[in-house]
């Protein structure tokens, strides 16, 4: 494999673990004060749930995209259509 594809790959590595880092730390801190508040507080809860498997889902998008992104690098795409 090129060094140009090794780099590109690293870039998009590091940027999707990088995200997906803030996001979970940004659920952490909604899930974790949560556990200890649950008795009380339902409804508010339910919400804050909601917006955690939101941002659940946009890591997974996240790995989506990334996965994607790997396979054009090896697949050459990106070189193609410089070609045009």
């Amino acid at each position: 494999m090129s060094g140009s594809k090794e780099k590109k790959k690293r870039a998009s590595i590091l940027s999707a673990v990088v995200i997906i880092t803030i996001l979970a730390v940004f659920v952490g801190f909604i899930l974790f004060p949560l556990l200890n508040e649950m008795a009380g507080i339902f409804f508010a809860a339910m919400i804050l749930l909601l917006y955690a498997g939101g941002i659940i889902a946009v890591i997974f998008g996240v790995l989506a995209a990334l996965n994607q992104r790997l396979r054009e690098i090896d697949s050459g795409e990106e070189e193609e259509a410089k070609k045009y």
